[in-house]
């Protein structure tokens, strides 16, 4: 009976499918009115960041209650549909790092689960080679370079197992 698995994670070929046509949705939404800015136009551009978002709300519900102020080149309506086309793509974000942090999380319990297997393998064909099993020598010989720290002369070393 296996004890050393914190996770176990099926996803069948109809999950997947749909997971990768919904991608492939959010990549087209994504892709229609996207920029492809280089390292010097983020730079440029850069990010607002809290403060200044607190800043462009005051100033939206300020102009809301005050339209005289509004310079003649600033054009409210233009203003008011980039502000609610960058909330929504803000909140989109934080829905999309959500997701992102669990399936990283996921990730993250299935390569422990896929190394401890694969430790318990070698050092199988490890205790095998040294007992000088024939079949495990060319086995634990491959699996050996993985620990270059050590001698790999010896069958008998003992690899450091990080």
């Amino acid at each position: 009976m296996k004890t050393n698995d914190v996770i176990q994670v099926v996803y069948n070929t109809e999950e997947q499918t749909a997971l990768e046509t919904n991608l492939s949705a959010i990549e087209d939404f994504a892709a229609k009115n996207a920029p492809n800015l280089n390292a010097e136009d983020r730079q440029q551009y850069g990010s607002i960041h809290e403060t200044n978002k607190l800043l462009v709300d005051k100033c939206k519900t300020l102009m809301e209650q005050n339209p005289q102020l509004i310079p003649a080149f600033v054009e409210k309506e233009e203003f008011q549909r980039d502000y609610d086309a960058r909330k929504f793509i803000e909140d989109t974000l934080l829905r999309l790092d959500g997701i992102k942090r669990k399936l990283e999380d996921t990730k993250i319990l299935l390569d422990y689960d896929n190394y401890q297997d694969a430790m318990a393998f070698y050092r199988s064909a490890r205790y095998l080679a040294n007992e000088q099993e024939e079949f495990a020598i060319p086995v634990y010989d491959e699996l050996k370079q993985y620990f270059p720290g050590k001698k790999n002369g010896s069958s008998s070393d003992t690899e450091t197992e990080e």
